[in-house]
């Protein structure tokens, strides 16, 4: 066998074809919504053009470029796309089907992918499909049982909502299915990163989301001004961190298939919007990420070290000449990040910056403990006393004792299944320590799961939060799944031929 199992390996541009196409589709999805209803075009020629764009994609056999297009504007750079309030018009078109009921586009995307994949001829195999169909059998359980708690229609449509987007880790895996489609999708998101990072020192500057400003309307607030306070800009964070897992994935792959400075400049600036978000969940998330570097071989700690500092003291330099708050915003992050050094004294607010340990999740155990072996599934009762600011004590309460320990087994498995098939000979031929990066992203994820926001679960499982975790097992999928075609084709053509 070769020394790596693909060694047709081709190293990708920085940009191409396709990523000024992105773009292009990224601009005009932001000039239908926010400029065509100021140029007076109805709202139903609109939602009507929407709903062409799904019966073009339907159709079209480019499903690695529409999944990135969709990953992107769920995760809503710059608060762009999708608002807390449902009267706005300046958001993804939302399509009433009666008194009550209504869909969103995001998820008739779903729904249209969900029939694209059941009308494949060939199907794909997937490591993660029997845990995808265990969630969403016990998603319609929870919905049996809500019925004798006391369920609302209201609260049942919003309860389907919530597990429709697992459907997701079935999906996913069947269109981005190898190492060249993954490879693909990364190059056409990675340029976000920078837009993303504009898009933060913007609102930074002006006080407002690009979608405040564009709209007309002050959704979320003034935020602050940039010379005094700290301004906390938080968005697309999923998609920051997807970009800084795959710039460290590639970096642990000893094949170059990207440029490495390339890679090193994502990761950098990744990493500083996410910390001018201020967020320290986030923060943490990305630090344990990080951590990844130690498992690498062959990775040169102190020369990527050294590349990484030079890269970072010039791009805060250029910033700085053209934001002079840039540096201060930074470290008013790092005095909220080190607050937690209070946690270590026995300040369980962290300095009075803190409430998920002292009342939001006190408050929800109270209700958990009402229920604690079945929880209170997706009842009123559940809706009324969830907090997603606390994951852990919301799976609780929503399953109790027995949901807890099916959504912690599910994740252990996944862990489990991931680390045996990345100690397979052809699997690290393949990936090396690329395997340890995915392990470190998903203890990453539920750690922001544990600490900031419901990642894990049916609560916090909006579109963006399960890309996040379809991304990182999708990618361990294609590579693992792409060994395992490659060693049994190796094997036959072996026999065949003996």
């Amino acid at each position: 066998m070769n020394n790596h199992i693909d060694n047709k390996i081709k190293v990708y541009p920085i940009w191409s074809r396709d990523n000024t196409k992105l773009i292009l589709v990224f601009i005009l999805t932001v000039v239908a919504i926010y400029f065509f209803p100021k140029l007076g075009v109805p709202q139903i020629l609109i939602k009507l053009s929407f709903l062409f764009l799904l019966f073009i994609i339907f159709y079209s056999k480019d499903d690695v470029f529409w999944i990135s297009w969709f990953f992107v504007i769920t995760n809503a750079p710059g608060r762009l796309f999708t608002v807390t309030s449902g009267s706005t018009i300046y958001r993804l078109p939302m399509y009433t089907l009666m008194s009550g009921v209504s869909l969103g586009f995001s998820e008739l995307f779903l729904i249209m992918y969900i029939i694209k994949y059941l009308s494949r001829k060939t199907k794909v195999f997937s490591l993660f499909n029997k845990y995808a169909k265990l969630i969403i059998i016990y998603g319609i359980f929870t919905i049996a049982y809500s019925f004798i708690l006391g369920i609302s229609q209201s609260t049942l449509i919003w309860s389907i909502r919530l597990i429709l987007p697992w459907f997701w880790l079935l999906i996913l895996p069947a269109f981005i299915s190898d190492p060249k489609r993954i490879e693909h999708s990364f190059k056409l998101i990675a340029p976000f990163v920078f837009i993303c990072f504009i898009l933060s020192i913007q609102a930074q500057i002006t006080g407002e989301y690009l979608h405040n400003i564009l709209s007309g309307e002050s959704v979320y607030g003034f935020l602050g001004e940039e010379e005094t306070d700290i301004v906390r800009v938080s968005h697309a964070a999923h998609l920051l961190f997807i970009l800084v897992f795959f710039a460290l994935f590639y970096l642990s792959i000893e094949r170059k298939i990207f440029n490495n400075t390339y890679l090193n400049l994502i990761i950098i600036i990744g990493f500083i919007t996410i910390l001018l978000s201020a967020t320290r969940g986030w923060i943490i998330a990305i630090l344990i990420l990080f951590a990844s570097v130690f498992f690498m071989k062959g990775y040169n700690l102190m020369k990527q070290f050294i590349r990484m500092f030079v890269i970072m003291a010039f791009l805060i330099y250029i910033v700085q000449v053209f934001y002079p708050s840039f540096l201060f915003q930074i470290s008013k992050s790092f005095e909220r990040l080190n607050t937690l050094e209070a946690l270590t004294k026995g300040d369980l607010t962290a300095g009075g910056t803190l409430a998920r340990l002292t009342e939001r999740g006190p408050r929800v155990m109270s209700e958990f403990y009402k229920s604690p072996i079945i929880g209170w599934g997706f009842s009123n009762y559940y809706f009324a006393h969830s907090d997603m600011h606390v994951g852990n004590q919301s799976i609780l309460l929503q399953g109790g004792i027995i949901g807890y320990l099916f959504w912690i087994g599910i994740f252990l498995l996944i862990i489990y299944n991931i680390l045996t098939y990345g100690r397979l000979y052809y699997v690290k031929l393949s990936i090396g320590s690329g395997i340890y990066v995915i392990l470190f992203a998903l203890i990453a994820t539920f750690a922001i799961h544990s600490s900031s926001m419901q990642m894990w679960g049916f609560y916090g499982s909006n579109q963006a939060t399960i890309f996040h975790w379809t991304y990182l097992l999708t990618v361990a999928n294609a590579y693992i799944s792409y060994c395992k075609s490659y060693v049994n084709s190796y094997k036959l053509k072996n026999t065949v031929y003996a």
